[in-house]
């Protein structure tokens, strides 16, 4: 996998390139649009949950706290994992009549375009980390969340690989997951602290438990929220599944991306 990923890395490079180049040609405002609807997004979410729902969220690692930083940190997280999926579905067939005319790897324009959205997310990571500077909220703990990230990149991009297959043939399988995404938004400890769930109902609690992206947002709200120590088992177990699923997707995919023209 990793010499085959090597050798068409100026094409999957290419297709990243073609992609940043076009996303947001034709704005006023550019890639600023990347960070528009997610703050838009955090500043929405923030005042419903906190002030009308009043959800509390945990006391951060310097004794203080903030939902509007507890809740931006799981949206990174999360954004990171449904934003590659969702790119990834579309690209076989946006990109239908390319790999039609000319022979490559199918794959490379969905990492292509993975790469650029992880330029996104990387944005949003630096007004993250920004904003827990001004609250005084750092420490030693924020290097384990690159690998708790990187896992989740690699996590998400080998669902999207299986996925982005599945709807070249299915044409359902994108209406589907965005149902199946919108529905495990909230089964995810984004919007609310893992413990209130806990305390209302442990039937739920195991449900939320049994979400794998529920691993990722709360290794990272204790990394860089709460400051709390991740287990170096915890992480290794996180970035390395995060491989396996990304190596299971890949594998899946050139298996059944053959006569990917054909479906097209």
């Amino acid at each position: 996998m990793l010499r085959e990923l090597k050798k068409q890395h100026a094409l999957i490079w290419a297709f990243a390139n073609r992609d940043f180049a076009t996303r947001y040609r034709s704005s006023v405002l550019g890639w600023a649009w990347s960070l528009v609807q997610p703050l838009a997004t955090l500043v929405i979410f923030a005042a419903v949950f906190s002030i009308v729902f009043r959800v509390q969220a945990p006391v951060m690692g310097n004794g203080k706290t903030s939902y509007a930083a507890f809740l931006f940190t799981g949206m990174v997280t999360w954004n990171l994992f449904s934003g590659l999926i969702t790119l990834s579905i579309t690209q076989l067939k946006s990109n239908g009549e390319l790999l039609k005319k000319v022979q490559f790897p199918a794959y490379a324009p969905v990492l292509g375009a993975s790469i650029v959205q992880l330029i996104q997310v990387v944005l949003e990571i630096v007004v993250l980390l920004g904003m827990f500077l001004v609250l005084g909220n750092v420490g030693f703990t924020w290097l384990v969340a690159i690998p708790i990230l990187i896992g989740t990149a690699f996590f998400a991009q080998g669902i999207g690989l299986m996925l982005s297959i599945m709807n070249a043939r299915f044409g359902d399988v994108m209406y589907i997951v965005g149902v199946l995404l919108g529905a495990m938004y909230f089964l995810t400890p984004v919007l609310y602290p893992m413990s209130l769930v806990e305390t209302h109902s442990s039937a739920l609690a195991w449900i939320v438990k049994l979400n794998p992206m529920s691993w990722y947002v709360q290794a990272m709200h204790d990394a860089m929220y709460t400051l709390t120590a991740v287990s170096l088992l915890e992480v290794a177990a996180l970035l390395i599944g995060g491989l396996l699923v990304f190596w299971a997707g890949f594998v899946i995919f050139n298996r059944y991306s053959e006569d990917i023209g054909e479906m097209l």
